[in-house]
This record gives C-alpha cells, sequence and structure tokens, in this order.
C-alpha cells in the first residue's frame, strides 16, 4: 500500500496522503476549528456537544480554541517521548532489512520505497495520529461526534476532504500515514489512542469555566 509504485493503492487513497502530509495537524485542525466557529447555530445536523447555550461567544470561542491547541500541543510532547524511548524502525529501513528481524516469515526488499519521504524521527507512534486523535476529542466535544464538515489545504489547492464525523477523519489519517509509506499501523493505532487520552485530561483540568 505504501510504494511509490503501488498497484493497489487507489488515486484518491494517494490524494488523502499527500492532503494529510503537506500541512501539520495543528494547522488543519485549527482550520476546521475556525470554520466551525463560524458556522455557529447555522448547522443543526447533531448534537451541540459542549459548545452548549455559550455557543458563538468570543469567551467560549477563545476556550475552544485554548484547548484545541493545548491538547495538540500535550499530545504531540507524549508522542516525541514515546518516540525516542521506543526508536523503532520506519518502513523504509524495515522492508529493506526484513531478513534481520528474526522473523523467517519475512524477506527483504531492497528496492522498495515509499510514497513520500521517510521523516528524520523515529516511526513510533504516527505524530499526526497522535496530534490530530487529541484535535478530534476536542472539536467532538464542543461541536458533536458527528459534525458534517469538509476540509481544504491551501498547499493542495483544488483539493477538499469531507466527513461525516471526527471519527471518519482520524480513520482517514491513519490511513494516510499507511498508504505513504511512512507509518505501520501500530503507530497510527496507538498515536491515536495517545492523543485521545491526552485530550480527555486536558478537557477535565484545563482552561475550565469559573461557574
Amino acid at each position: 500500500m505504501g510504494s511509490i509504485s503501488s498497484p493497489i493503492r487507489t488515486a484518491d487513497e494517494t490524494i488523502n496522503s499527500w492532503f494529510w502530509t503537506v500541512s501539520t495537524a495543528t494547522y488543519l485542525s485549527n482550520h476546521v476549528a475556525d470554520s466551525l466557529i463560524e458556522r455557529g447555530d447555522r448547522d443543526g445536523d447533531d448534537d451541540s456537544g459542549r459548545w452548549g447555550e455559550r455557543r458563538n461567544s468570543l469567551l467560549e470561542n477563545a476556550r475552544v480554541l485554548a484547548l484545541l491547541d493545548l491538547a495538540m500541543a500535550d499530545a504531540a510532547i507524549a508522542c516525541w517521548e514515546a518516540k525516542y524511548h521506543y526508536v523503532l524502525w520506519r518502513p523504509v529501513t524495515a522492508i529493506a532489512l526484513a531478513d534481520t528481524g528474526g522473523n523467517p516469515a519475512t524477506s527483504p526488499d531492497p528496492n522498495w520505497a515509499p510514497l513520500f519521504a521517510t521523516p528524520a524521527h523515529p516511526e513510533y507512534p504516527s505524530g499526526h495520529s497522535t496530534v490530530s486523535g487529541a484535535a478530534a476529542v476536542v472539536l467532538a466535544s464542543f461541536f458533536g461526534e458527528k459534525r458534517h464538515f469538509a476540509m481544504d489545504n491551501d498547499l493542495l489547492i483544488g483539493v477538499t476532504r469531507s466527513f461525516r464525523s471526527f471519527t471518519q477523519a482520524l480513520d482517514e489519517v491513519k490511513n494516510a500515514r499507511i498508504f505513504a509509506g511512512i507509518h505501520f499501523r501500530s503507530a497510527c493505532d496507538d498515536g491515536q489512542a495517545t492523543g485521545i487520552q491526552v485530550a480527555n485530561w486536558v478537557l477535565d483540568n484545563a482552561v475550565l469555566p469559573v461557574h
């Protein structure tokens, strides 16, 4: 799936792989938050989450963004601490050296190359999945899990991704990192779980309303 010449990755999967890498998770999540705040009460397609009766107030809008970026920052710290604790190899290394890992079921492919350049830090866990997991929890808590929204990317002009829930978006984030050839599934699943736990702690303990 992640090979630059993969015959089984679809054109749409290739596009979403690029969509989730040309901009950071923090940029994309803040962009979504801004658009949902701007939409305000105009959408009635699902529950309102924590936004409640104070939606569209300047104070509550600022609180949404503060919690979003605090959760993403803490998730990134947790992710990079884990990366340099476990120090696991990337697919580009693991596939080329598959005969050195002690697993007789794997064989090396020295000519394998990922869809795009491998980041210069350890593979596990996935940074995008960790930070996006944290962002999705915060956004869902204010706007509702089944909020319909679309995302564009100013570095990939003309491409828009549409979602019917934050969970659907997170699934695409995880798949995009694998289809790009830079992560294994475990790094994406565990990264997302880490981000979710961090965000839940932040929501319960930080930037709490005074009444």
